[in-house]
């Protein structure tokens, strides 16, 4: 009996199965047990924040399930940004606490010679103490620790030990596959359309629309082994591709695909028995605790029976919508760091624009995301909803536009005439006139059709710039009013958005 039971509470499963489950814990605690403007970016005010949390909690509810599991989750969070500092990896310490055959510990890097921490000692800690600076403490005295290192070894870094879906990594690199199986699907989507629901215009990848998707998928298929057999048929591909459009369009994941690789080791990415080698797939590789997904195996999930405690079969409500939850939405900082990463904003404009702002790891919603690119100054809008005065907006518009531009575009002299409304847009380019027909039904509203036209008049010269004016096509819900943006940016630049942040540019 002890033989049997030995394996499941040895150190190396249980530090296994908690390394395992970290992705699960993060994710609980920014989804459940923390609000939404929590600054879940494992930096130092964080864990400010979290500590503040945990103290929040009475005696009452110590010891609930509730409890418990913000414990654990605190300890996952609490650790992963102390490994972020110190470097390291996680560990277990076996010696038995309230019940438990040990529990996870940090091990900073080894160079720093310093003793593991416990997350569970250290909230228990702060909990008794209740000063609200303990993990602060902590944390300045592993950055100490790493200072001193640093003064005896120039340039040395903590290196810490890399957790997939916990820390962000690399995209994979374009696959020729993916690209031409992305692209036969983005133009056989309007087909599909019409022949899944009678009509394209529903399906306008708004998260809502997996319910139909969903309720086409059971129609067509009453078992798993029929949604086999039509696997590579138009209109299982066809699901696939939307099911993925719609969380990379609401949620910024990006399409990836693993190769077939000769040399990987069995069960590794990239051999044969790996479920996601040779599959299109939705992850999230540049997030902390992002999502990822097989489209086709969440449209199988929807046909599969649960198996009950008695053996029957039962069904489980699945719904794609709920495939969702598992990824996170951008925020400011992670648009951020990415108009950082490909040079398009300067370090210091980023730290600007979020600075003391609260909501800067709050999730943004798809008509949102174009806005921060505004707050970092990459794009312009035009104004949907009613103005004081057309013509002073065409000139704001034009103005704000040409400034992007750096002096390489002048505008001047903007002028709106002819017509009850104004229906003649005049305005000077670098000194040369230019001309454009407008239409208004009002005073009150731009021509939003008559500004994609006259915008590339504010593009540099080419050969000069190659940056160009990109309309931004996103999510919309259904009878809502938003503005249009412009994203300033060169087309590599404008793929690279496109593609990890969830938009259309055009």
């Amino acid at each position: 009996m002890i033989a049997e039971t030995q394996p499941e509470n040895s150190p190396p499963h249980l530090l296994e199965k908690w390394i395992d489950e970290l992705p699960y814990q993060l994710l609980l605690l920014a989804r459940v047990h923390l609000p939404e403007d929590f600054p879940f970016d494992h930096g130092p005010g964080s864990l400010d924040a979290l500590e503040a949390r945990l103290l929040e909690d009475d005696d009452s509810v110590q010891g609930s399930a509730k409890q418990t599991e913000l414990m654990a989750s605190a300890m996952a969070y609490l650790g992963e940004v102390l490994l972020g500092v110190a470097g390291g990896e996680w560990g277990w310490h076996a010696r038995p606490v309230d019940g438990f055959p040990g529990q996870p510990v940090v091990c900073p890097d080894p160079e720093l010679e310093l003793s593991p921490v416990a997350p569970m000692l250290l909230i228990s800690y702060a909990r008794r103490v209740r000063t609200g600076t303990a993990f602060a403490e902590e944390l300045a005295r592993l950055r100490a620790a790493v200072a001193v290192r640093q003064e005896e070894i120039p340039g040395w870094q903590p290196v810490k030990d890399h957790r997939p879906h916990v820390d962000p990594r690399a995209v994979q690199p374009e696959e020729p596959v993916l690209s031409a199986w992305l692209a036969e699907r983005r133009e056989a989507h309007p087909a599909w359309a019409q022949d899944a629901f009678d009509g394209a215009w529903r399906w306008n990848f708004h998260p809502g629309t997996l319910d139909w998707l969903e309720a086409v998928v059971k129609r067509r298929f009453a078992t798993v082994e029929e949604f086999d057999a039509a696997r590579d048929e138009p209109f299982v591909q066809g699901a696939c591709w939307y099911l993925g459009e719609v969380i990379r369009r609401n949620k910024g994941a990006v399409w990836q695909y693993i190769p077939y690789a000769p040399a990987a080791e069995p069960g590794a990415p990239g051999s044969r028995e790996h479920p996601w080698t040779e599959v299109p797939f939705v992850d999230q590789p540049d997030k902390r605790v992002g999502g990822a997904a097989i489209p086709a195996e969440c449209l199988r999930a929807l046909l599969l029976g649960e198996e009950a405690a008695d053996g029957e079969q039962n069904t489980r409500q699945l719904r794609l919508q709920d495939e969702l939850f598992w990824f996170r939405a951008s925020s400011y900082a992670h648009v951020g760091a990415l108009l950082t990463r490909m040079g398009m904003v300067s370090r210091e404009k980023v730290d600007a624009v979020l600075t003391g702002d609260a909501f800067a790891h709050a999730e943004l919603s798809p008509h949102e995301v174009p806005g921060a690119l505004e707050s970092f100054g990459v794009a312009i809008s035009a104004h949907a909803d009613d103005v004081d005065d057309l013509e002073e907006s065409y000139t704001g518009l034009l103005e704000e536009a040409a400034a992007l531009t750096e002096g390489a575009v002048t505008i001047t002299d903007v002028r709106l005439y002819g017509g009850e409304f104004g229906e003649t847009l005049e305005f000077t380019r670098n000194g040369v006139l230019i001309t454009h027909e407008t239409e208004h039904y009002s005073s009150d509203y731009l021509d939003q059709l008559a500004i994609t036209e006259f915008i590339g008049h504010v593009d540099p010269d080419p050969g000069d710039d190659a940056r160009r004016f990109h309309l931004v096509d996103f999510v919309h819900l259904r009878d809502g009013g938003y503005d249009n943006y412009y994203v300033f940016a060169t087309p590599e630049q404008a793929t690279v958005l496109e593609k990890e942040l969830g938009l259309e540019l055009r």
